[in-house]
């Protein structure tokens, strides 16, 4: 975010405030310093003061403040250079993780076993940071360890509240997927960080809402703080759900004149906890790929929320009361690929959870390009180590095979409602055809199918049906096809169908770059779609005609760095070799698409068997 364009707006706009929303710039001190500079009339920014900012965004001297209040911290100093990290690895023993200063939303962070990791990781989280400073950390990732946050809010004078605690140990490469609260954790464990998350605050006066944020260790009883996050966070809405207050509300009305806690009547005690609340992040995602970005377009049409009482949905994907056809959203490379936040409260924590999974079988979404981590969160909520709260933040890794695997049973599991053939997997879409001339009916493809019976039958003649293709036995269309179609239908009634028509899409070039070979081994292909930050030296080379000399590569040199969501993604030499050729268009800046060639290797590495 540009802070100057902002003022610049601001100020052409006369606005009195600025909220920095809950992105990077929320965090930035430079914003809350340049509003306060401005001549003529006042712009109020909404958030701590330009000084707490610059202490909660840089968290080696939040840790700093933490221990001279007496708060315990994990051990940690602040690195210049690799070198810098492995003393600190050979001090204080491996794991150890090195963490952007600024780093925020899983980005910057990376988890080093052992020294000859370092160079790779450091590398890594210094693309990652806005400022380019990191720091090393002890790294307490074993299991037990959770993660919980502390809801704060404060005037500015001393005077602070807490919401309660929120529990966030759903992770995956420290990105939350699934939030609830309050944790579930007892009381006197978690006690003292609501007493230290106060203590914090009071003492350099926060003014706004901020999230304190620790890890809890459940077989040890060790807890360690984290971090300051000084705005509104992601989860905050699960907090809105069992205190009953609108925080962004009590956030604006904090930096109106003469507000404070006591006249919002929000002076201790805190207001009290009303049952459970879970959120789960709908993210464009591709779990079969590995969680990777899946940008397309999203049309109206193709997304139904979830309603009824006790179910909220927070998502940018709105349409409007009149859904034009020709109208949709774009799922881009640069963002966050947080497509909805579904939530749901409820007396008890069952019960939240029961109108969670009713939320997902009631969500319909439907994209020919944009795959979404449904699955997943349809698995964490049926898995009986979440029911049983025994989560940590290494869980999700250690357990993804099995919540894929109970993510992908989908048919009749939800308590108290009545069992449906009917399925919503996502494994294949039915969905808007796109390229002319693609291959018809390749299993994987997209398709649109429109089915009809052949036999009379009042029951179903006038009745449209929601059909899903999951897989494909034997393909000689169009004189013969076979496979398996869920349907809603009665199963009481046999019926007959006939394909009628039939579209599909495929994956192909644009035209600025090439597609990729998948049998050739000498090819190296994108594994996603990302903006390159860098490129191998042999690339250049070969893009400059290189005279004759091969630049060597060496085995598992990095052959081009993709920048997805500000995350960096290495793809790797398979084997030592050079490259005869760039694949067209590849360059610094530009982005590339998944399946796209990023080069070739030469003759010489015929024997290379598979691709990364």
């Amino acid at each position: 975010m540009n802070v100057d364009a902002i003022i610049e707006v601001a100020v052409r706009t006369k606005c009195t405030h600025v909220h920095p929303g809950y992105g990077f710039l929320s965090e930035n001190p430079d914003l809350s310093l340049a509003l306060a500079a401005l001549s003529g009339a006042p712009i109020t920014f909404i958030g701590p003061s330009h000084n707490t900012l610059r202490t909660a965004s840089d968290k080696m001297l939040s840790h700093d403040l933490a221990t001279s209040l007496g708060v315990q911290v994990a051990p940690g100093t602040r690195v210049h250079s690799a070198e810098d990290v492995c003393v600190f690895g050979r001090t204080t023993s491996y794991p150890i993780m090195i963490k952007a200063l600024d780093g925020g939303g899983g980005r910057g962070i990376r988890i080093v076993e052992s020294e000859g990791g370092v160079n790779e990781a450091y590398s890594r989280c210094l693309g990652e940071s806005p400022s380019k400073q990191v720091f090393a950390e002890k790294a307490l990732t074993g299991p037990g360890w959770k993660h919980i946050e502390v809801q704060v809010i404060g005037d500015g004078t001393g005077a602070v509240n807490h919401f309660w605690e929120r529990e966030c140990s759903v992770q995956r490469r420290f990105q939350k997927i699934v939030e609830s609260a309050p944790s579930r954790l007892p009381r006197e464990a978690i006690q003292p960080l609501l007493v230290a998350s106060l203590k914090i605050a009071a003492h350099i006066k926060y003014k706004g809402l901020g999230t304190f944020e620790y890890l809890v260790n459940t077989d040890s009883q060790q807890w360690v703080f984290l971090e300051i996050n000084p705005r509104v966070q992601v989860e905050h809405t699960v907090t809105e759900e069992i205190s009953g207050h609108d925080l962004v509300r009590l956030q604006l009305l904090l930096f109106t004149p003469s507000v404070t806690l006591s006249s919002l009547n929000l002076i201790t005690p805190p207001p009290p906890s009303r049952g459970y609340a879970i959120q789960l992040r709908l993210t464009a995602e591709d779990p079969s790929k590995s969680f990777q970005l899946s940008p397309g377009k999203i049309k109206p049409q193709g997304v139904i929320w979830p309603a009824g009482r006790g179910v909220r949905i927070d998502t940018w994907l709105t349409f409007g009361d009149n859904i034009q056809e020709n109208r949709e959203w774009t799922v881009g490379t640069d963002f966050d690929s947080l497509l909805a936040k579904i939530i749901t409260h409820a007396p008890t924590f069952e019960e939240a959870n029961q109108k969670a999974l009713r939320a997902l079988r009631e969500l319909y979404f439907s994209s020919s390009a944009v795959k979404t981590n449904r699955a997943v969160l349809w698995g964490v909520l049926r898995h009986p180590d979440w029911a049983q709260g025994l989560i940590d933040t290494l869980w999700l890794e250690r357990e993804l095979k099995e919540v894929l695997r109970l993510g992908s049973e989908r048919g009749g599991e939800v308590k108290g409602l009545v069992s449906s053939p009917k399925t919503t997997s996502e494994d294949f879409s039915i969905g808007e055809a796109g390229s002319v001339g693609a291959t018809l009916l390749q299993p994987g493809t997209l398709f649109n199918l429109t089915i009809s019976p052949t036999a009379k039958s009042d029951e179903s003649n006038e009745t449209k049906h929601t059909l899903t293709l999951t897989s494909v036995f034997h393909n000689s269309f169009p004189s013969l096809l076979s496979g398996t179609l869920l349907t809603s239908f009665s199963p009481q009634t046999p019926y007959t169908f006939s394909l009628s028509q039939s579209t599909s899409a495929s994956v192909h070039s644009s035209g600025e770059f090439e597609l990729a070979d998948p049998n050739n081994p000498l090819q190296i292909v994108a594994p996603m779609t990302g903006k390159v930050v860098e490129v191998h030296p042999a690339l250049i080379a070969a893009a400059n005609g290189a005279n004759g000399k091969r630049e060597p590569v060496k085995q598992g040199d990095p052959i081009i760095i993709l920048s997805v969501m500000k995350m960096e993604t290495v793809v790797s030499a398979p084997r030592d070799g050079w490259v005869t050729r760039i694949g067209r268009g590849v360059k610094v800046g530009v982005v590339i698409g998944e399946g796209m060639l990023v080069c070739v290797f030469g003759e010489q590495d015929a024997a290379l068997s598979s691709k990364l």
